[in-house]
């Protein structure tokens, strides 16, 4: 969607110190799609976040996105803000981007929410794994960790607090909402 700009008063800022992904709250998704590592990244790249990001699960969708920095999206150090559907936002920034002929990893950070749903998230470390899998096959694995807010629940909570937020969150909603985004991957790439 084209006009999108930050909010008023937004102040662009660098990304979070990023823990180890083992220290972070996770959740993994993998699907394979019928169709080679090479089609399937031609699909990703032609794609439009808001047409790519499931928005029909009871979490919000993304509308467009702004960049911030580094030119189009997907390069080690660009940054952009995504609009979601519920009209809260995210900054997302890519920290490692690697492609071979059989793989391509795409790192990255989100922060900055200003949905009250993840108030009590600090940030968000993400990973796409595309691998050739097989003759005309990918696997796609998408890896989600959270570092907790410790002046929010469940954060405050200390050690409970990561167990809280897989079982009430990770596990449901946002589990639902990775299968969902994964399947568009699929039906994107298969289409």
């Amino acid at each position: 969607m084209a006009g999108l700009k930050p909010p008023a008063g937004f102040i662009d800022t660098p990304h979070p110190p990023v823990a180890a992904p083992h220290k972070l709250v996770t959740r993994v998704e993998e699907i394979v799609i019928d169709r080679p590592l090479v089609q399937v990244m031609a699909s990703v790249a032609a794609t439009p976040l808001a047409d790519t990001i499931a928005g029909d699960t009871g979490l919000p969708g993304v509308r467009g996105t702004h960049v911030l920095a580094g030119g189009t999206f997907g390069e080690p150090g660009s940054r952009h803000m995504a609009f979601l559907t519920d009209d809260s936002t995210i900054v997302e920034q890519v920290l490692e981007r690697i492609r071979t002929p059989t793989e391509d990893r795409l790192r990255y950070v989100v922060w900055n929410y200003t949905s009250a749903t993840a108030a009590p998230l600090r940030y968000g470390l993400a990973e796409f794994l595309y691998t050739a899998d097989g003759e005309g096959q990918t696997r796609v694995r998408w890896t989600y960790g959270f570092e907790l807010r410790r002046d929010r629940f469940p954060g405050f909570l200390g050690p409970l607090g990561g167990p809280l937020l897989k079982a009430a969150f990770l596990n449901g909603p946002y589990a639902k909402w990775m299968r969902a985004t994964l399947a568009r991957i699929k039906a994107n790439a298969e289409a």
